[in-house]
């Protein structure tokens, strides 16, 4: 059946505590990464009922207002719910997308001056089937994040702050 959708982020701070990692101030991301893949890999329950795109994921990195324009470096996944149950007009219909995000800030070194400059980037929504067509997503992900000079510095460093967090994204 799955991890009901609600509970996605509370799954994946309990992932990230199995990896020795704090939810609220990672210190590790490599253990980070590997306790957001775990997640990844996790059925998720309350889903649109439709088999494209709605079970996505991406990693995100810049520098945004609402972090104060620090670097900062974001591990989401993103679904597309089914909230049919809760409209009154079942006429008018609209699935919800929801995403989970593990949010990681970093001090504003020379080191990371380059994340997310001139403008944040992302490695684009990636909605492969959980199993060996997300395993090879993920690690298509991880070569193309390697390549990236201030991703691996990023990758190095610990972060000031962190969170996790579920969004509505609609």
């Amino acid at each position: 059946m799955g991890l009901p959708w609600r509970d996605t982020a509370q799954m994946l701070a309990g992932l990230l505590r199995r990896h020795g990692v704090d939810p609220d101030h990672v210190h590790d991301v490599a253990a980070a990464w590997q306790a957001f893949t775990e997640f990844l890999a996790l059925p998720v329950h309350g889903l649109e009922p439709v088999e494209n795109d709605v079970d996505g994921f991406m990693v995100q990195w810049g520098r945004y207002s609402w972090n104060d324009r620090l670097p900062s470096l974001t591990f989401t996944r993103q679904f597309t719910v089914d909230v049919r149950d809760t409209w009154i007009d079942k006429d008018r219909y609209q699935p919800e997308i929801w995403q989970v995000n593990l949010d990681m800030v970093f001090p504003d070194t020379p080191r990371l001056a380059d994340l997310g400059r001139p403008v944040p980037a992302d490695t684009g929504l990636n909605f492969s089937a959980p199993g060996p067509q997300r395993d090879r997503a993920i690690r298509a992900v991880e070569q193309r994040l390697a390549r990236h000079p201030a991703l691996q510095v990023a990758w190095a460093s610990s972060p000031a702050r962190s969170c996790v967090t579920l969004d509505d994204a609609g």
